[in-house]
């Protein structure tokens, strides 16, 4: 009897009231392994909100609400949690950067369209809210919680239309447009049906707060997306869920009302709380994978998608997810990692949900705040305090100084030294301020920040001391770079992995094929995320291109854009390409030592080759240079012609003789003879 009537108990959980026993196999399975699933959502909820309560203390520390109490007339906060969290997030990424998606080696899609593509993720990035998203999980993660999450998704807005359920596109364009106008083809009705057509879409890159984050706490691993499912708890007004979800009035009075309590968040405004959640519907969004929780899986990649809502035993959504299709091959395309991401820059083994910084160093800043708490107290109830002796002051000068109306002279009978004096204050210990740099000190270590990052310089007298304490920095926050690297990647290839199946492939040219996303790397730059100061920037820009501009394997147009940009120029107007060079002339070095040399038919060659050689009108006009220049003398008249030879010419009538050839007039001439300096010269040093 009591084995019939466990049946039959069972048989009423698997069987919710208005259901029969006689189901589906295949229902029942499913519906029992939704039921687990929502068990591990429950349980994980439950867990959560411990942590929520200490997430909500590291928050307020870094607002600077170091005490519970409200009253902080004799408190003092030493808010060291606002700036190392600014100056981290900062040091780990400040910039939005490039995505470089890359082909495997196995394919051949390359070229236009791939570039196209990469273009188009990038912009896709910036509008989907990459920057803001960043902005706001990184406090989560060094501050808050120790994790940061962060969903990336796609939307749409449809509307049911009605179309033909033939193929009119085969048809003449005025054939098919009669028939979509009439209604009728070939006297037959077309027949109809209802298709939800695309209004409007877009994609969503937002934090999701860690105090909605769903994970199954047998996970003990620091990569989420090894995680058998992930998920995370949610609100959206009436309105958006009824045509989100497709719900009628029946089923507002079940789903209204936000099942959340105010420990379940992160701050405790009382005026936040003052919402009106009996307009909100509330709902538990989970992705698991389907090879871990259906034995009938065929694909390690496969993801599900399941959306529970607060006040509906039942899932109204329960889907493979969207992000991803099946091929006719049965490969899978589209994403492969989960749509929430989760980034945590520590791990403590077997705990997937390290401490923050801010929890770590919190001993430290309590020591810190009750130490500058404890000199505020001591300055302001150690105020100076005077005595007098009643015996030997006058009564009415009593009355003043214990009024506090006394700073001037003061009649007294005697020595005054011993009739008004005052108490001896107590010192502040001078071990303090040296407790309170050990505390600063181990604060730094903890969250790898010292004075040099945080800008103070404080404690750096040399050069070589302040660039070991900056390598130092550099090796270990480079690990924790590496890390916001890897998931702005991960967000990047997911959402690139959706583009591949909601957007249309001709828009990226010739070659592109959505079915390769798989074979796509997503990557970018070293250090890309780090926003490098502006004079920096300029030194590393040209130290490149006197280094590697004369290789010819670099484009020098954008990074010289990039110069005029850092230097206050507009690059469209200073940048423009140069003009074509001639053709370099050969180098040819003569050297002419005479007028034999012009005289070397291979020399007067060369000289035409560079253009050297003069043109024959020089030449002409050289010779008629040089004739008019050297007059020659006529010869004299000769006698046997009947010529008579000029007054005062030679006797006999004999003409003079004609001048000597050039070299000819002293052959025996030579050059100057040698200078003779020493004594034992025969000529005794003369010329």
């Amino acid at each position: 009897m009591p084995t019939d009537m466990t049946n039959r108990t069972q048989e009423v959980l698997d069987n919710p009231p208005g259901e029969t026993s006689e189901v589906d196999p295949l229902a029942k399975k499913k519906k029992k392994r939704n039921d687990q699933i929502r068990s591990i959502v429950e349980t994980c909820k439950t867990y959560r909100r411990k942590l929520v309560e200490n997430w909500s203390i590291s928050i307020d520390y870094r607002r600077g609400k170091g005490f519970s109490s409200e009253s902080d007339t004799e408190k003092v906060t030493v808010p060291l949690d606002w700036s190392f969290t600014k100056t981290k997030q900062a040091s780990l990424f400040s910039q939005v950067p490039q995505i470089r998606v890359n082909h495997h080696p196995e394919t051949m899609m390359a070229g236009p369209g791939l570039h196209k593509f990469e273009s188009r993720v990038n912009d896709t990035l910036k509008a989907a809210g990459i920057e803001a998203a960043m902005d706001e999980v990184l406090p989560d993660c060094i501050n808050a919680s120790g994790i940061g999450v962060a969903l990336v998704s796609f939307e749409s807005i449809t509307e049911d239309k009605e179309v033909p359920k033939m193929d009119l596109s085969m048809l003449p364009p005025e054939i098919a447009a009669q028939a979509l106008q009439t209604g009728m083809l070939d006297g037959q009705p077309i027949e109809m049906e209802v298709v939800p057509q695309v209004v409007d879409k877009r994609y969503v890159i937002q934090r999701i707060s860690p105090s909605d984050f769903i994970w199954p706490l047998n996970f003990v691993g620091s990569d989420f997306n090894q995680a058998s499912l992930i998920g995370r708890s949610g609100r959206i007004p009436w309105a958006e869920a009824a045509k989100k979800y497709k719900l009628t009035d029946a089923d507002k009075e079940s789903v209204l009302g936000e099942d959340r309590s105010v420990i379940d968040r992160l701050t405790h405004d009382i005026d936040k709380d003052q919402t009106q959640p009996d307009q909100m519907v509330g709902f538990d969004e989970i992705w698991y994978k389907e090879f871990q929780y259906n034995e009938d899986a065929s694909s390690y990649h496969t993801l599900h998608h399941l959306v529970y809502l607060h006040g509906k035993h039942e899932p109204v959504v329960d889907e493979p997810w969207k992000g991803q299709k099946i091929d006719e091959s049965g490969k899978v395309l589209g994403a492969r990692k989960f749509p929430l991401q989760v980034i945590s820059l520590a791990y403590i083994s077997d705990e997937c949900i390290p401490p923050s910084d801010s929890a770590i160093g919190r001993g430290q800043v309590d020591e810190l705040n009750q130490s500058r708490t404890d000199r505020l107290k001591q300055r302001r109830r150690n105020v100076p305090v005077r005595w007098f002796d009643v015996n030997r002051v006058d009564p009415t000068i009593q009355q003043s100084l214990m009024r506090g109306t006394w700073q001037a002279m003061i009649p007294v009978q005697g020595d005054g030294s011993r009739i008004i004096g005052e108490v001896a204050k107590v010192g502040h210990p001078q071990e303090d301020p040296s407790f309170d740099q050990v505390a600063k000190n181990d604060l730094s270590e903890a969250w790898t920040i010292g004075n040099n990052q945080l800008g103070s310089g404080v404690d750096v007298e040399t050069k070589g001391e302040a660039n070991e304490i900056a390598s130092n920095f550099q090796t270990r926050v480079g690990r924790e770079r590496a890390k916001v690297a890897s998931f702005f990647v991960n967000i990047g290839e997911i959402l690139g992995s959706l583009m591949c199946l909601y957007e249309d492939p001709a828009e990226f040219g010739e070659g592109f094929d959505p079915g390769l996303s798989a074979l796509l790397e997503f990557s970018i730059l070293a250090d890309s995320t780090v926003l490098v100061d502006s004079n920096l920037r300029l030194k590393r820009l040209n130290d490149f291109v006197n280094t590697y501009a004369k290789s010819g394997w670099v484009a020098l147009e954008p990074v010289l854009k990039e110069i005029a940009s850092l230097t206050g120029l507009d690059p469209n107007v200073v940048i423009k390409a140069p003009e074509p060079a001639p053709p370099a002339e050969p180098n040819i070095s003569l050297r002419l030592t005479g007028g034999e040399d012009m005289m070397n038919p291979l020399l007067l060659a060369f000289m035409m080759k560079s253009g050297q050689a003069p043109e024959p009108d020089l030449i002409m006009k050289a010779k008629e240079l040089i004739q008019s220049a050297v007059v020659v003398p006529s010869p004299p008249p000769n006698p046997a012609d009947g010529q008579i030879p000029p007054p005062g010419g030679p006797a006999g009538g004999v003409p003079p003789p004609p001048p000597p050839a050039v070299g000819e007039a002293n052959p025996d001439a030579t050059i100057l003879p040698t200078i003779k300096k020493r004594s034992d010269d025969p000529s005794g040093g003369q010329i």
